[in-house]
């Protein structure tokens, strides 16, 4: 056989194989109908980030005359208010809207930010071990011994209440779960034969790690994310609730509930909506995370 058959060859037993892989992925995922809730509502979250200018009524932070009464009580749900108005006349159900794109943000922003950090900690600590693995370890416990809620309250306390300093905290202070779970991968996969294969053909270390380990350990790192923007979703709320965190006129679902609490005697509405909307946001990202989990286990592509 020919050096170019052999290539064809080759190349025609790769394609099949991608897709004798495509194939089996989406015979898992029709096991598991949970991804298909979670996947929808993230679906749904992220058609409302993306087109908040065209599905919202109003002005998020407008401020209208017809949204409190003559006592300065907001009003409730209406034709002109579906969901109400706030304490000052904004339109409830445009600040929903608008506040998905401060979740997403957060969401998606903070775990990559996380995401590049762990992983890349976590290659280097389980790859050279010894010294190394030791250090980058005992930084990964400092940071994993502090409650994450207090840690990155204090740490956006510092460098001030903006949604881009609230990235920063959750992004640098996240990434300690993420390190963890990829050194565990790079200790279970370094020895295998095709590692040992690129070693004896000269890869450069940076090719071994980021070209042969980390796809082969992509199935874990994608479920931690996908779980991770749960979490960060929820530290922001948290961090906007107390105040530090995104600040008025500028929606978030944080701030909203806060300004609920405040009025829910008269307005439950406030605080009603804007949690909901939160908790199908996490309950979407989880179901999705926790599905994936499942379809990526190796002992479920066996049944």
């Amino acid at each position: 056989m020919s050096v170019q058959n052999a290539s064809a060859a080759i190349g025609g037993a790769s394609k099949s194989q991608k897709k004798s892989r495509g194939a089996l992925f989406w015979k898992s995922v029709r096991k598991f109908p949970m991804v298909y809730v979670g996947g929808l509502i993230v679906f749904l979250l992220v058609i409302c980030a993306v087109f908040a200018p065209v599905l919202a009524l109003h002005n998020p932070i407008t401020q209208y005359q017809n949204g409190l009464h003559m006592d300065g009580t907001p009003v409730g749900p209406s034709k002109f208010f579906p969901f109400g108005a706030d304490d000052v006349g904004r339109d409830v159900y445009s600040r929903l809207i608008y506040g998905s794109r401060v979740s997403l943000i957060v969401g998606f922003v903070a775990t990559a930010i996380s995401l590049l950090i762990g992983t890349t900690l976590g290659l280097i600590s389980g790859y050279f071990g010894g010294f190394i693995d030791t250090v980058i370890m005992r930084i990964t416990d400092t940071i994993l011994a502090f409650p994450f809620l207090l840690f990155a309250l204090a740490l956006v306390t510092i460098l001030g209440s903006s949604l881009t300093n609230v990235l920063i905290a959750i992004g640098i202070l996240g990434w300690g779960v993420m390190a963890r779970v990829v050194r565990g991968q790079v200790l279970s996969v370094k020895e295998f034969e095709y590692v040992q294969a690129a070693r004896a053909l000269g890869a450069s270390t940076p090719r071994i790690l980021f070209r042969v380990i980390l796809p082969n350990i992509l199935g874990p790192i994608i479920v931690l994310a996908t779980l991770a923007v749960s979490q960060n979703i929820l530290v922001e709320a948290g961090l906007s609730f107390l105040g530090v965190g995104v600040q008025p006129p500028t929606p978030s679902w944080g701030n909203m509930i806060y300004a609920g609490v405040q009025d829910y005697q008269f307005a439950p509405w406030l605080m009603v909506y804007p949690g909901v909307a939160l908790l199908l946001a996490v309950l979407g990202f989880n179901l999705l995370g926790d599905g994936l989990r499942d379809i990526l286990d190796p002992r479920n592509a066996t049944h």
